[in-house]
C-alpha cells in the first residue's frame, strides 16, 4: 500500500481523490447542519419576542401565552424539548403589575453535524426576551 501511495505513476491519485472526496462531503454535510441549528436559533428568538409583547399586554402569563408558544415553536422542526420560562416579581397568580419589569426565556435541544439522524454534538440552544408589564391590576 505505501508502495501505492509513493509511486509516481498515478495510480495512489485514486486513493486521494477517495479521501479527498470524503473529507468534503463531510464538510458539507457539517455545514447544513450548522445553518440548520443557526435557523432554529433565530426562530427561538422570534419565538421570545412574541412572547414577550404578549405577555407585555396581557399583563400576566396565562392560557394564551402557553398557545402562542405552542403555535410558534411547534414548528421547529431542528430542535427538541422547547419550553420557556418568565422570571418576575408577580403581583397575584400569574399576573404581572403595571411597570414590573419581566424576562423570558425560551430554551430548547439540538444537535450538530453527522449524518441523517446521528447527533455528534449536542447543542443548548436559549434565546430571551425582556419587557415591561402595560396592564394596571386593581
Amino acid at each position: 500500500m505505501m508502495k501505492i501511495l509513493k509511486s509516481k505513476k498515478g495510480e495512489g491519485s485514486y486513493v486521494s481523490t477517495a479521501v479527498f472526496i470524503l473529507i468534503a462531503v463531510v464538510f458539507i454535510s457539517f455545514t447544513i447542519n450548522l445553518f440548520a441549528v443557526i435557523h432554529a436559533k433565530q426562530q427561538l428568538d422570534t419565538c421570545a419576542d412574541q412572547l414577550t409583547r404578549q405577555i407585555q399586554l396581557a399583563g400576566e402569563v396565562n392560557g394564551d401565552t402557553d398557545a402562542l408558544f405552542n403555535a410558534i415553536c411547534g414548528n421547529i422542526g431542528s430542535v427538541s424539548s422547547p419550553e420557556y420560562t418568565v422570571s418576575t416579581t408577580y403581583l397575584t397568580g400569574r399576573k404581572i403589575q403595571y411597570g414590573t419589569v419581566f424576562t423570558v426565556t425560551v430554551t430548547a435541544d439540538s444537535s450538530l453535524g453527522g449524518f441523517g439522524d446521528m447527533p455528534l454534538f449536542p447543542v443548548h440552544l436559549v434565546s430571551s426576551g425582556s419587557g415591561v408589564s402595560e396592564e394596571f391590576w386593581k
